[in-house]
C-alpha cells in the first residue's frame, strides 16, 4: 500500500497509469486553488498494490477500505478502465482517494458489495 501525501511520493507508485492520474489530480487542485498541494487541506491518496491492502488499516487510521465499503461509509466507488477509485471522507475537508487495480478489487470481490 502506498500513501501519497506529497507530490514526491508519486514516484513510488508502481502502476504508472495510476501515478499519472494522481499527478493530474494534484495539478487540477493546484490550479483550482492557486496554491501548492497540501494533503491536510485537499486530502491524500492511497494505492492498493496487493489484495491484503484492502483489509489492512490505513497508516495512522483505525479502519481499512474493506471495512468502510462493508459499512457503506464510502462517498463513492467509481470504476475506471484499469482500476477502481473509492473516496472516503475523514473530516469536513480532508479525505482519501483510494486507487485499487481491477484485478485486486475483483479478486477480493468488493464489486459484489
Amino acid at each position: 500500500m502506498k500513501h501519497i501525501k506529497h507530490r514526491d511520493d508519486i514516484k513510488y507508485v508502481i502502476n504508472r497509469e495510476i501515478a499519472l492520474a494522481i499527478s493530474n489530480t494534484i495539478l487540477r487542485l493546484e490550479a483550482q486553488y492557486e496554491e501548492s498541494y497540501q494533503a491536510t487541506l485537499y486530502g491524500w491518496f492511497v494505492v492498493c498494490e496487493y489484495e491484503q491492502d484492502l483489509t489492512e488499516p490505513f497508516t495512522d487510521l483505525t479502519f481499512s477500505l474493506a471495512e468502510k465499503l462493508h459499512a457503506g461509509e464510502v462517498e463513492f466507488v467509481e470504476k475506471k478502465q484499469d482500476w477502481y477509485e473509492a473516496y472516503i471522507m475523514l473530516n469536513d475537508n480532508e479525505g482519501i482517494l483510494v486507487y485499487v487495480p481491477n484485478m485486486i478489487f475483483e479478486q477480493y470481490q468488493l464489486n459484489a458489495i
